[in-house]
């Protein structure tokens, strides 16, 4: 008896429920909350720029010298990502990297690769300094980079890059290039000799930095131009 009171409303209650439901699912989303005033100002940006490689660069080395590189790579990382220009940087990177010691033996081989990765690109945008870095790194077999044609073709490469003794950089041991290539297949050989005889520098893009206008803000910062259209949005939130 009581079940067949009840089984009426009971229905109706779960009915009105459902139709809640689908009608809150097909309302749209609310509008994104409206940051305030003070919020959306934008009177400092944290992001490095172009003209803070010089005294980033000083940092890092300082860290390097006083704490050593685990310390310093964070600050010559922000440097040599800014491509073009930073060579410098890229290089000293790859050697900290390259003698750095991870937590674990698979954190170290990732440091490895990682040096490998910025002294080549340092290499390629023929900066001499990290050519001579890896000829001599691959010449040894006692290197985790150690690979004798990867050794000859940057060796080739450095003895042609005038710029080696422009700045005085010191000169490949005279037995390497001669020793390599008596170690070397005629396959490996002419493939080293066809590298050096083609390469052409490849720059990693340079970094560009917010743009800023005229105006300065109460603490004396440049401040950002606003989006197109004069709405600041939030961030992490695309139009």
């Amino acid at each position: 008896m009581l079940s067949g009171i009840f089984r009426p409303a009971l229905g109706a209650a779960i009915c009105g429920s459902v139709m809640l439901a689908l009608a809150a699912a097909n309302e749209p989303p609310p509008p994104p909350e409206e940051l305030s005033d003070e919020t959306q100002s934008i009177d400092k940006v944290a992001a490095p720029r172009e003209e803070d490689a010089g005294r980033l660069v000083m940092f890092a080395r300082d860290l390097r010298d006083k704490k050593g590189c685990a310390e310093a790579a964070p600050a010559f990382r922000v440097v040599a990502a800014m491509g073009e220009g930073q060579e410098s940087a890229q290089h000293e990177l790859g050697e900290c990297l390259l003698e750095m010691k991870g937590a674990s033996d698979v954190e170290t081989a990732l440091f490895r690769q990682e040096g490998e990765l910025w002294l080549t690109r340092a290499a390629f945008a023929g900066y001499a300094r990290a050519q001579r870095s890896l000829a001599m790194d691959m010449a040894s077999p006692a290197n985790p980079l150690h690979n004798p044609k990867g050794s000859l073709m940057w060796s080739l490469v450095y003895e042609k890059n005038p710029t080696s003794d422009l700045y005085g950089y010191a000169k490949l041991p005279a037995t390497l290039i001669p020793g390599l290539k008596s170690a070397l297949i005629e396959t490996d050989l002419s493939e080293a000799e066809n590298f050096a005889n083609k390469f052409t520098p490849i720059v990693l893009a340079k970094f560009e930095g917010p743009k800023r206008d005229g105006k300065k803000g109460a603490d004396g910062e440049r401040q950002l131009r606003p989006p197109p259209g004069g709405r600041k949005r939030r961030p992490g939130i695309s139009q």
